[in-house]
């Protein structure tokens, strides 16, 4: 777990920092990646490293973000018992806004990284994996997306939870920005 706070990772729960996102940051989040596939092998269909923490340059939360995909015949329980024998704790089912939610800490509510349990390539595993993409490809989307995250910080101070749902009005619109890119170069590969 040092490695994760050594490069810079890991926020109080009572607090909200926005840093830019950095190479070793994206460095740290792929090896975590990395350790959550191995744990799972043959037990889940995709591990993804998401959210701001992913994307070079991006104002963000010292915080990884994983996503971990289920097939629809895989059950949670086996997936669950496994990530809190390995140090992540289950913070519940926020569904449509994030799916199973694990937290893992560097000391007692100090989180260094979040994982979501969601259906693999469900709408919430497109989502992530397409707002991802579009944030590494558009600038224009970056700008847009770090204005209202200042805004927000400046508004709400250390407000976790009014940061995140103050979010969620921008982060929809450019995951329908990302859709509309997806088919626009699904209909371009077709032609």
């Amino acid at each position: 777990m040092k490695w994760l706070t050594d490069v810079g990772l890991g926020l109080d729960d009572d607090t909200l920092k926005l840093d830019r996102t950095n190479q070793q940051w994206i460095d740290a989040g792929s090896r975590l990646r990395d350790a959550v596939a191995d744990q799972f092998v043959s037990r889940v269909a995709g591990v993804e490293q998401i959210g701001s923490s992913s994307v070079i340059g991006l104002l963000a939360k010292p915080i990884v973000d994983i996503a971990v995909g289920l097939a629809a015949d895989q059950e949670l329980q086996p997936v669950h018992a496994l990530l809190e024998d390995t140090g992540w704790t289950y913070r519940g089912d926020a569904g449509p806004n994030g799916g199973h939610i694990f937290v893992l800490e560097a000391k007692p509510w100090h989180r260094v990284a979040h994982l979501h349990v969601v259906a693999h390539e469900g709408e919430q595993w497109r989502n992530y994996l397409r707002l991802k993409d579009l944030l590494r490809q558009s600038p224009l989307a970056r700008a847009r997306y770090e204005s209202v995250k200042r805004q927000l910080t400046n508004e709400f101070g250390d407000d976790r939870l009014a940061y995140t749902e103050g979010k969620s009005t921008v982060i929809g619109l450019l995951i329908d920005e990302a859709a509309a890119w997806a088919r626009a170069d699904r209909d371009t590969q077709e032609r």
